[in-house]
């Protein structure tokens, strides 16, 4: 069997344990083992109460890593890669075998002593001066403060350290600080050290350099930066920059300031979000930051950070549609083109795990959601450039789910024997119609139609939009093969039309020792999540009896085997991973809900995203879960749920839904909200609105000329210039 997101449950070896390097010690001691080298803590991703604070500019990626004790990593250390390069974390450039990230932190020298940030007395958080992400670590040296501020250039390799010693104490002070460049070993295997303009650097496969504006003297690894005498109540500072392949003469050239006018520039030109709640704020603040972070110039894209080293189209989909919204076009036509070059084919089979299935096997929903994805960024940008350079093999996309071998003529249903979650007949997917299929390609297909219409292809045109509509008519109404089973949404029909209720494998002893779908006598496949794609995409009225009891089912996923909060995936038994709750899956509800009116559990799905780990920071795994048994890949940072979050505020909150031919803004404001301060970017136009609860008539003003509302929504022609939008709801 390949390997996958699931595969790495059966035949990924613990590979970081294969770096350790045995001393030449006695034999009694080799054959023990007790005396091998190993290696450092800071290897793991998610050891408890770890969180990572995230930040690049699709050059390079930086992590600040915040650990509540040192035995689980180093607090305040930082990871330092290129985008264009998948990396595990400790493939990452600044990780040592042995000292892990502990050479990465800023080390302040306050009369001779030497302090680093410790976790209880230090505060990690973002700040966005000028809208730069920055992020700011404050710790204790003494008698003095420490304010280390992070951020990116948007246009250069490098990172950017600004620190600040204040002296708080009463009587003078000599302080300085310690930088240190011990790159990976993997990587880099020559170092030099530049005197004269005490500079370090390290080269092998890539360079990196690390540098000061102050007065400094190098060693062979560290910089020591002289700040001299602090008077009491004064404070001096320094900037440290780190880059990748890139000179400090590049950077001198250039100048720090012309960095900065770029940066202020590029996030000046991005969606803002202010509703006068910090923790909303903060949510789609940092979502907005990742998904800059996570995603190289080219486009490349690790489905999630340290984990898979893996594309998939469905992954990177919702990510260009996530960046279409927030304002980054520029990252959502790069994963665009970077999926038709790369990950489609010429006949229409789109990659997962960075390979293509056979015809049983495929992912069959990330055909529709590609070309969704491509409806999205044309109808947010205007530009059909990307459309007419890939059609030939958009048309390819839109057409193979129509293939014989998927599609039954009679209800235009697309059947196979992989799931939503690729689980396929190993874990006992039994051939059928999988929901997340049929609702995806009902929403891709018809907005295949319209590009389709766009392009003055007629026929296309046409053969879409008649699969869609009898895809969709046959998913709700079909007397034998609907999807309506009870009342509610199934997640699979089998080709006879029977609902399939569990999955048996072939063989339980071969999952993994330890997990439900191992040990349980019986595994139910719903509830599903994905069974909300309905009301999240609009196939379906989401406040109608069969959406309300669907979600209704959903409550069983919530708290499942766990007390920490968040939805799981589908039921718990035949989970063939550990039981735990999934951030971008938690989204699907809180979408979903959103739309059917129930903010009381829109809010308390965002409430469990800023208290699990990774909610201070703005990073979230892929989920909560104590895996069993090795082999198992680390856990990473899931882009997807920041694309998730940007489409739950824009899409749903902000209710900004362009169309080909109308600008639709139908808002509403969350229980609790009394208003929102809001920009998005749309067709190159920005359009700020300010969004107002009112007890009174609603109403809305346009450049402040009064425009009619249609059914609570405001439908305007698309922007030719910058607008402004008052709305009273």
């Amino acid at each position: 069997m390949s390997i996958e997101r699931r595969d790495f449950l059966k035949a990924v070896g613990a590979g970081a344990l294969a770096a350790t390097i045995k001393p030449p010690f006695t034999n009694e001691q080799k054959s023990s083992g007790e005396n091998e080298q190993k290696v450092h803590h800071d290897f793991r991703t998610n050891n408890p109460g770890v969180e990572y604070f995230c930040l690049g500019n699709g050059l390079v990626l930086a992590a600040v890593q915040v650990s509540p004790k040192p035995e689980d990593g180093t607090h305040c250390g930082m990871l330092f890669m290129s985008t264009e390069h998948f990396a595990r974390k400790m493939s990452t450039y600044l990780f040592h075998p042995e000292r892990g990230l502990q050479n990465t932190r800023f080390t302040a020298v306050i009369d001779g002593k030497g302090y680093v940030a410790e976790y209880d007395k230090s505060k990690v958080h973002w700040e966005y001066p000028d809208g730069i992400p920055t992020i700011v670590m404050e710790w204790e040296a003494g008698s003095c403060s420490v304010r280390e501020e992070l951020m990116c250039p948007i246009n250069d390799p490098a990172v950017v350290r600004s620190v600040s010693i204040h002296n708080k104490g009463r009587t003078d002070v000599q302080a300085g600080g310690t930088v240190l460049l011990y790159p990976n070993l993997m990587y880099f295997d020559e170092y030099s050290v530049d005197r004269k303009r005490m500079t370090l650097s390290a080269s092998g496969y890539q360079t990196m350099q690390l540098f000061t504006f102050e007065e400094a003297t190098a060693g062979d690894r560290h910089l020591n930066i002289r700040l001299g005498e602090i008077p009491a109540g004064g404070t001096k500072s320094a900037i440290i920059v780190l880059t990748l392949n890139m000179k400090r003469l590049a950077v001198e050239k250039k100048g720090m300031q012309r960095m900065l006018e770029e940066t202020k520039r590029y996030w000046a030109g991005r969606a803002a979000f202010d509703a006068g709640n910090e923790h909303l704020n903060h949510l789609f603040d940092c979502s907005k930051t990742g998904l800059r972070a996570g995603v190289a110039r080219s486009g490349k894209m690790d489905a999630s950070i340290w984990q898979y080293n893996f594309e998939w189209v469905r992954d990177s989909s919702m990510v260009a549609i996530g960046c279409a919204l927030s304002g980054h076009t520029d990252i959502a036509e790069a994963l665009l083109r970077r999926i038709l070059e790369r990950s489609v084919d010429d006949e229409g089979r789109a990659i997962d795990a960075s390979r293509h299935r056979p015809p049983a096997t495929i992912e069959l929903d990330q055909n529709g959601e590609l070309i969704y994805t491509l409806w999205t960024h044309w109808v947010w940008t205007g530009s059909d450039a990307v459309i007419k350079d890939y059609w030939p093999k958009i048309k390819a996309v839109a057409d193979y789910v129509l293939r014989p071998e998927f599609r039954d003529p009679a209800t235009g249903l697309l059947k196979n024997s992989r799931e939503f979650w690729e689980r396929d007949p190993s874990f006992g997917v039994r051939e059928g119609y999988e929901l997340a299929y049929q609702v995806w390609n009902i929403v891709g297909l018809q907005a295949g139609s319209e590009i389709a219409s766009h392009m003055k292809d007629p026929a296309a045109e046409r053969r879409w939009l008649a699969a869609s509509r009898l895809m969709r008519d046959s998913f709700l109404h079909h007397p034998t093969h609907s999807f309506v089973d009870d009342g509610k949404f199934i997640k699979r029909r089998l080709t006879d039309g029977q609902v399939q209720r569990t999955f048996e494998p072939p063989n339980r002893k071969a999952m993994p020792p330890g997990v439900p779908l191992n040990v349980e006598s019986v595994s139910y496949i719903n509830p599903d999540t994905a069974s909300v794609l309905p009301m999240m995409l609009g196939v379906l009225d989401p406040r109608s009896s069969v959406a309300l009891k669907t979600l209704e089912s959903m409550e069983e996923l919530w708290n499942q085997r766990w007390t920490t909060g968040g939805y799981a995936r589908y039921h718990v038994t035949s989970e063939p991973d550990s039981p735990g709750p999934w951030p971008f899956a938690t989204m699907f509800l809180a979408r979903a809900y959103f739309e059917a009116g129930n903010d009381e559990k829109v809010w308390r799905a965002l409430d469990w995203l800023l208290k699990a780990p990774g909610g201070k920071a703005g990073a979230w795994f892929e989920c909560y879960v104590d895996r069993p048994v090795p082999p198992l890949p680390p856990l990473g940072i899931v882009i997807w749920t920041w694309a998730e979050i940007v489409t739950f505020f824009v899409h749903h909150l902000l209710g900004v839904q362009p169309t080909p031919k109308t600008l639709v803004i139908r808002p509403r404001l969350l229980q609790g909200l009394d208003g929102i301060k809001a920009k998005v970017v749309v067709r190159g136009r920005d359009v700020v609105l300010d969004l107002k609860r009112t007890t009174a008539e609603v109403s809305a003003m346009v450049n402040r000329k009064r425009v009619d509302l249609k059914d609570g929504a405001l439908i305007l022609p698309l922007p030719q210039k910058n607008l402004t939008v008052e709305m009273n709801i």
